[in-house]
């Protein structure tokens, strides 16, 4: 005897299966468009230096000052371990940091970074973004990174404070545009160009990997020839100690940034280019 319910059954079950594959494929493009909304906004919050990072090696000397004053990067809230041997084509995990105890001399490990980042790698967010991240490194989708911040360690602005830049040394100083300090590449801030050999294929892209490591080396002429020497035997002529110093060591310059309500003096600002770190032989290390 046939079930006359057979094909109503077979109707249901079919409904059924229907129903449970429609809500599978909800529930992946649910998924996917999750996926990639959120892959857009990691892409989004990171600067392009942040998302494809490339290497780089320079320094420069930053003061802050919060109502007179002076921070001190040399404390061991600020300080960070490192390889002691940098001396290779590898890209650190970290773009910024300050280390050997040492105050003011501010290393850039990652190209294009802005003072913007860097006040925001240490507690002052004036460029917006994610809190505590400065973006996602993306080169590598199947390692993805988040790009924390180092903390929150620079003192709160006072309220009302402005905030005052100058570039300069001993021999003089300027006032700067904090618009300028926050947004630009610190090469184009300063308008020095790193001399690190990473910079020069970064720029130039043709150059060999091999021949990255043969410039660098763990001696005191990690930014710069044995000797010492330009290639130009008549700027070297003429060279001092303290130009020397800056080459080898890749200064792009010094910065002073004021928190406080009023203009400093002029007194106040020669004050502290009269109090920069000393230069020393540097390192790869460094």
């Amino acid at each position: 005897m046939t079930n006359s319910n057979q094909p109503e059954l077979k109707q249901k079950k079919s409904f059924r299966i229907s129903k449970s594959l429609k809500g599978l494929i909800v529930a992946v493009a649910a998924l996917l468009i999750g996926l990639v909304s959120y892959a857009g906004v990691m892409y989004a919050v990171s600067p392009a230096v942040v998302r494809n990072p490339k290497l780089e090696h320079y320094h420069f000397r930053m003061q802050i000052l919060v109502n007179g004053k002076a921070e001190n990067f040399g404390s061991k809230a600020y300080q960070t371990g490192y390889a002691k041997d940098q001396c290779n084509a590898n890209l650190p995990e970290q773009p910024i940091h300050f280390h050997d105890n040492k105050d003011q001399f501010t290393h850039i490990h990652w190209e294009g970074m802005t003072g913007g980042m860097v006040m925001k790698y240490y507690g002052w967010n004036f460029i917006g973004g994610i809190d505590h991240t400065l973006g996602y490194k993306l080169d590598d989708l199947g390692d993805i990174q988040k790009v924390t911040t180092h903390g929150d360690y620079l003192p709160k602005v006072p309220e009302g404070a402005n905030l005052y830049v100058y570039t300069g040394d001993e021999n003089g100083y300027k006032e700067r545009s904090f618009d300028d300090w926050k947004t630009q590449d610190l090469e184009q801030f300063f308008g020095v160009e790193s001399n690190s050999p990473a910079h020069d294929i970064n720029k130039n892209g043709g150059e060999e990997q091999a021949n990255l490591l043969d410039k660098l080396s763990p001696k005191a002429y990690a930014h710069g020839t044995e000797d010492h020497s330009n290639t130009d035997a008549a700027t070297t002529d003429v060279e001092t100690e303290e130009q020397k110093l800056t080459r080898i060591n890749n200064l792009l310059g010094n910065v002073v940034i004021f928190a406080q309500k009023d203009k400093p003096t002029p007194e106040q600002i020669k004050a502290r280019f009269n109090n920069l770190e000393p230069l020393t032989d540097s390192t790869c290390g460094g």
